[in-house]
């Protein structure tokens, strides 16, 4: 099952250290019977998978090798989804999880990344610094977060929460093709000056020793945090 969903593109690039990655490991949230959150006309799977597939055609066009853990409306348990990203861990590679918010109140609005592991600092920042400005969404911070595709796999792992589905204005926005491709271009760029630049001029967060994420874990709202480079 696993192999014939994982889709590898061979778009060849250069070996770089751990702190640059070479390879994207894209996992497009929710599918199949899971939908994910809804608002405004919109279903979370249908988004965060084309929204996968446009940074797919970006990574690969900018020579960044990279695989999809979905490719198809299909559903994937999380912990698979886990294990599967943890079959690339010994290869410079990262894990960048696309998601869109929804919530019952339609004012929280804008974009944020959510991330734990310190090597994953830079990743999210960068990221969300540059989804924020690609796409005109309110830039809301980079969330430390112990989730299951945050904390649990063995590489750095950041969850990109592209806009509010529930908020009118930020949904109008995501209806369309454009900002998709805005999202998308905004995560590669994030990881191109990962790639350049590495953790330069953004700290690490200090190591936390806690156990691995569970369903059963009661909600934890995390901690936002800004970064200035």
């Amino acid at each position: 099952m696993i192999a014939r969903i994982l889709c590898l593109c061979l778009a060849f690039a250069p070996f770089v250290h751990a702190a640059s990655p070479s390879l994207v490991i894209i996992d497009a949230g929710h599918g199949g019977k899971d939908s994910g959150g809804t608002g405004h006309g919109l279903v979370e799977k249908s988004l965060t998978l084309d929204t996968a597939r446009r940074l797919q055609n970006k990574l690969t066009q900018a020579g960044v090798r990279n695989v999809m853990l979905r490719t198809s409306d299909v559903f994937i348990d999380l912990d698979d989804r886990v294990a599967m990203a943890n079959r690339f861990a010994q290869r410079d590679a990262v894990l960048v999880s696309i998601h869109f918010n929804a919530v019952s109140s339609g004012g929280p609005h804008g974009t944020e990344t959510f991330f734990w592991r310190p090597d994953a600092t830079a990743l999210a920042a960068r990221i969300q610094r540059n989804v924020a400005r690609a796409t005109g969404f309110t830039d809301i911070a980079i969330n430390r977060r112990r989730l299951r595709l945050t904390r649990n796999p063995n590489l750095p792992a950041v969850l990109v929460e592209g806009a509010f589905m529930t908020n009118a204005r930020d949904a109008r926005k995501l209806a369309a093709p454009a900002t998709r491709e805005a999202i998308a271009e905004g995560i590669t760029r994030g990881i191109l000056e990962v790639r350049r630049h590495g953790e330069t001029g953004i700290r690490r967060v200090p190591e936390i020793r806690s156990p691995l994420s569970r369903p059963s874990d009661p909600p934890d709202g995390g901690k936002r945090m800004r970064i200035t480079y």
